[in-house]
């Protein structure tokens, strides 16, 4: 197999700034021992023990979907993660993220595609590139999480960290993810991708448009602070920032509740989103930067 199989070895991810229920703490596994990491697994996402093809301090890596070699190109998989410690979720603004990997079985070379992040586990909530796609291959370390992907897609008999009773830890070759530089508006089609409805898109609400111009037009970059299952709780956490930043109530739909996100405008830069979220979370609060289209 050559052409794809990661999605999910970069690193953990994190995300502080999550659209929230309500911003409950994000729950982690208590070990990394194989029977209480199966029973987070089985709690907290839909990852199946036998998909999963790395696990590292930073996160579980599981198999997707394959694509096998044809046209003279390997094969292709596409991987999905979990974040599993604090570290990489706050660092990147992501608790699950998916990226495909082209596989060259030949030469042991991977290059991996975009790596697209969500707020929420097992995928859900406002998506966002935290990785562009590799342009170059590169040979994976022997034991590393990446070399584990490309097993995945190479060798048909490769067995994951739970096919014996200790989970085998891989290293983590890859760093996490970086947040977006800047991220781009959440795209308006993505192959494969599940109806906007399922990802947290926007859905029109008209009371509240006036609002959400008024934010943007102190700049094109804005942040969350927090999604919300009313518009008073928005509001009153909004009215909480005591500061005079242009802001807005936004709706949007996940998992088929409709959420109301509080949003902060008038940031000039990402870099200045990114300062006024450092200090927010400094104060025990959730936030993470947009971009949004001008």
């Amino acid at each position: 197999m050559r052409a794809g199989v990661l999605l999910a070895v970069i690193g953990a991810a994190g995300l502080a700034g999550t659209p929230g229920l309500s911003q409950p703490l994000p729950s982690f596994p208590s070990s990394l021992d194989r029977e209480p990491l199966l029973a987070w697994l089985r709690r907290e996402t839909d990852i199946q023990a036998e998909r999963v093809v790395a696990v590292t301090p930073q996160a579980v890596t599981s198999v997707v979907s394959t694509f096998p070699a044809a046209g003279g190109q390997g094969p292709r998989v596409v991987l999905r993660a979990e974040a599993l410690s604090g570290e990489t979720y706050a660092r990147t603004g992501a608790l699950s993220w998916h990226v495909s990997l082209n596989a060259d079985c030949r030469d042991r070379r991977v290059r991996m595609g975009e790596t697209t992040g969500y707020p929420q586990r097992n995928l859900l909530g406002e998506r966002r590139v935290l990785r562009a796609a590799e342009t170059e291959w590169r040979a994976p370390g022997p034991g590393t999480a990446l070399d584990n992907a490309w097993r995945a897609a190479c060798e048909p008999h490769f067995q994951g960290p739970f096919a014996s009773a200790n989970v085998t830890l891989a290293q983590n070759e890859v760093a996490a993810p970086a947040p977006p530089e800047p991220p781009p508006a959440a795209p308006t089609s993505v192959p494969n991708a599940p109806a906007p409805e399922a990802r947290g898109a926007p859905v029109a609400d008209p009371p509240r448009r006036a609002a959400a111009q008024k934010a943007a037009s102190g700049g094109a970059v804005t942040v969350q602070i927090g999604a919300f299952p009313d518009v008073a709780s928005a509001q009153a956490a909004l009215a909480r920032l005591g500061d005079e930043r242009p802001h807005a109530i936004e709706a949007a739909v996940v998992g088929g509740r409709t959420w109301r996100r509080a949003v902060v405008g008038g940031f000039e830069s990402v870099e200045a989103g990114e300062r006024y979220c450092v200090q927010r979370k400094a104060q025990g609060g959730s936030c993470f930067v947009r971009v949004r289209a001008r």
